[in-house]
């Protein structure tokens, strides 16, 4: 299997880490979530580079990318303008383009704003508006322990409450499945986050502008991959495929939030049968 490499690039006056695997012109960007880190994708990047380079890089002020600590650089603009800056450094002009979570917010943006440099989207336990049963409340105490605690400890009582719910829903009982995988990486992921930016960005997800008036916009081919189980981001996804012209559509059985994690070879299947059409289609 092809090696993975990381990389360190500067663009719009920040550092940023990326792992990259395997050769091409027209690479794979993988665009992690919220508190997530590059290698939320580091096991199946040999297996995508089988089809062709990939890409993952750390959003600003998570994993190894520089944590600003200022607020106001975490907004869409400016997380989309970072995507346009590392194409742009690294001389790739288009890429086929996959965002999980909120960075399938960042990638719906960008298609938006940079169509001519997307030629495919792949958009993975994601929504066109704010996630479903997200509590802005209980997302801004978290920010101010984040602040004054420090995200090691917000990490411990996120991890606490987890493990100790009596109702546990569908959705977590996968986690349950590869609990010691999942807390390894999700300890890894807070304490390497700029507690600034997971405020900040907290507010930016839950407080965004629908784009479903927007979705019809989108012409490059895209597909829709959402976990069986995955219930803050069912409808969301109901609605891309509804409305993205000539969309499709991809329920992971028996998955949650990480399919690439919970059912790698379903969702290994679903990439490599888009990056294929795709790849036909130009």
């Amino acid at each position: 299997m092809a090696p993975v490499e990381i990389r360190r690039i500067e663009i719009n006056g920040i550092e940023v880490a990326v792992s990259e695997a395997g050769t091409g012109s027209r690479p794979l960007l993988l665009v992690h979530g919220f508190t997530g880190h590059r290698d939320d994708f580091i096991a199946r990047l040999p297996e995508l580079a089988e089809q062709g380079r990939v890409l993952a890089p750390d959003l600003r002020g998570h994993g190894s990318s520089t944590h600003t600590g200022r607020p106001e650089s975490f907004e869409f603009e400016q997380l989309v303008d970072d995507q346009r800056a590392l194409l742009d450094v690294l001389g790739i002009d288009r890429c086929d383009l996959l965002g999980h979570s909120f960075g399938g917010m960042v990638a719906l943006r960008f298609a938006l704003a940079h169509p001519e440099r997307v030629a495919s989207l792949i958009l993975l336990d994601t929504a066109p508006f704010a996630p479903d049963d997200y509590d802005p409340a209980a997302f801004e105490k978290a920010g101010e322990i984040a602040l004054a605690k420090g995200m090691a400890r917000l990490q411990e009582l996120v991890e606490q409450a987890a493990r100790n719910a009596v109702d546990a829903s569908a959705e977590d009982r996968q986690t349950d499945k590869w609990a010691d995988v999942y807390w390894t990486h999700h300890r890894r992921r807070y304490r390497e986050m700029d507690p600034v930016a997971y405020g900040a960005i907290g507010a930016v997800m839950l407080g965004q502008t629908s784009l479903v008036s927007r979705l019809g916009e989108i012409r490059c081919p895209t597909t829709v991959i959402v976990g069986s189980e995955d219930r803050k981001f069912l409808r969301g996804a109901e609605v891309m495929a509804a409305e993205i012209p000539g969309a499709r559509r991809v329920i992971i059985p028996d998955a949650g939030h990480h399919p690439h994690m919970e059912h790698p070879e379903a969702w290994l299947a679903a990439i490599r049968a888009h990056r294929s059409s795709a790849s036909a289609a130009g």
